[in-house]
């Protein structure tokens, strides 16, 4: 949350949780807290210069899940932040995911 716009943080609040008083809890539903739980494959889609999920954060899950054996594909794209938004980035994401679903769901 300490990177949301000032502007978002009333809601997040309301809809996940404050993060100081909530603290415990927001842990515990982490997605961090339970990679050792996941099962199935991922596919981690990551824009370098995105401000709120940096890339970093999303590369530890990565590296987290890869050393627990699980299977986990990882995009990253160094021109884009929180959202895909290049065409030429799109096509190569939407391609990216329709390979991932062809191989884990056929």
């Amino acid at each position: 949350m300490e990177r949301l716009p000032e502007t978002w943080k009333p809601y997040f609040v309301i809809a996940i949780g404050d993060p100081v008083k909530d603290r415990d809890f927001l842990i515990e539903r982490s997605p961090q807290s339970h990679i050792a739980g996941i099962q199935c494959p991922l596919l981690v889609i990551q824009g370098q210069n995105d401000p709120r999920v940096i890339e970093r954060e999303s590369r530890d899950v990565v590296e987290q899940l890869r050393a627990a054996d699980k299977e986990v594909d990882y995009l990253v794209f160094a021109d884009e932040g929180h959202d895909v938004l290049k065409y030429e980035n799109r096509v190569t994401c939407y391609n990216a995911i329709t390979d991932f679903f062809r191989k884990h769901l056929m």
